[in-house]
């Protein structure tokens, strides 16, 4: 695979011209895509879903009863654990549009949430990374000591691994889901909608085995248990992901809207104080999309305004 699309004419109706195949060829309709390797895709989501909602949402027991943390503090760990999940999604996106792809991008942080998830897990089993059980079940009685250091690194690690990979799967598996569909074809656009609606059922699913099968799990037989099946379903959306690789389909990488965003204004910025043409159709490099060439193709000019000046 490679990061630039093979300029190669294509012939025939079955033969993409924005998309390659693993090998670096012009994608084949009948070999590649389609909903085969979205059901991959759907259950590499549903396994990811599973496990990162199955860690957060019985975190703050765990924190308390077995770490021995203030409830303030085990609340805290929650919604930074969540919002670091959300925010490193823009990191995510970033990599995947300018240096990865989609493809690299969800097979590098699936494999780095499945080994935070086996860090977390160790965490649970080792007797050492955890305080010593005290008679109180929710731990905030004087006698009970509270998690030191070390231990508290360990689960800090396997959480903040755990979210760094969510972060990156996120941001790329729905648009390399629509990646096996050819929008300019009437038959598979309707399909790719479809995909949105079943890609939507499946993180549900995936939240409700967190919050019933996987709850249950930690709170009745053991969290050791529970994490443990975190780390084996990670590993399995993995190996279904990847169990897609010679079937799926690659686009182009595009580059980061943030890259963009960055370039104009920085650009705005250093050419603030130049005077503004008379002529508003002077303010753009360009007269049209041919002059420019095919790269901004299907691209439009925003209108000149006099708003946020």
């Amino acid at each position: 695979m490679g990061s630039v699309l093979p300029e190669i004419a294509a012939e025939g109706k079955g033969i993409l011209t924005d998309a390659w195949d693993s090998k670096g060829r012009p994608a084949a309709r009948s070999t590649t895509g389609g909903w085969g390797c979205a059901a991959m895709i759907l259950g590499a989501e549903l396994f990811e879903r599973m496990t990162t909602l199955g860690i957060a949402v019985n975190l703050v027991p765990y924190m308390t009863g077995t770490m021995h943390l203030g409830s303030a503090a085990a609340a805290n760990t929650v919604t930074n654990f969540i919002g670091t999940s959300f925010m490193l999604c823009l990191l995510g996106g970033f990599v995947a549009d300018t240096y990865l792809g989609r493809y690299l991008t969800i097979a590098v942080f699936s494999a780095v949430q499945a080994t935070g998830v086996m860090v977390l897990t160790i965490s649970t089993v080792a007797p050492g990374l955890r305080p010593a059980t005290c008679g109180d079940a929710t731990g905030q009685s004087p006698d009970c000591v509270p998690a030191n250091g070390t231990q508290l690194g360990v689960l800090y690690l396997g959480l903040y691994m755990t979210a760094l990979g969510t972060g990156g799967l996120k941001s790329s598996v729905s648009g390399f889901g629509s990646d096996q569909f050819d929008e300019s074809d009437d038959g598979e656009r309707k399909k790719m909608m479809r995909f949105f609606n079943w890609f939507y059922f499946f993180v549900s699913i995936g939240a409700l085995l967190a919050v019933t099968v996987l709850v249950y799990v930690q709170d009745n037989i053991g969290r050791r248990w529970g994490y443990g099946i975190c780390a084996v379903g990670i590993l399995c959306g993995l190996g279904v992901f990847l169990c897609g690789t010679k079937m799926y389909r690659f686009k182009k990488l595009v580059g980061s809207p943030l890259t963009q965003v960055a370039a104009v204004t920085t650009a705005a910025w250093s050419k603030r104080t130049l005077p503004l043409p008379s002529d508003p159709s002077m303010l753009y490099d360009v007269d049209d999309a041919a002059a420019a060439g095919e790269d901004l193709k299907g691209k439009q000019k925003l209108p000149h305004s006099k708003e946020c000046r």
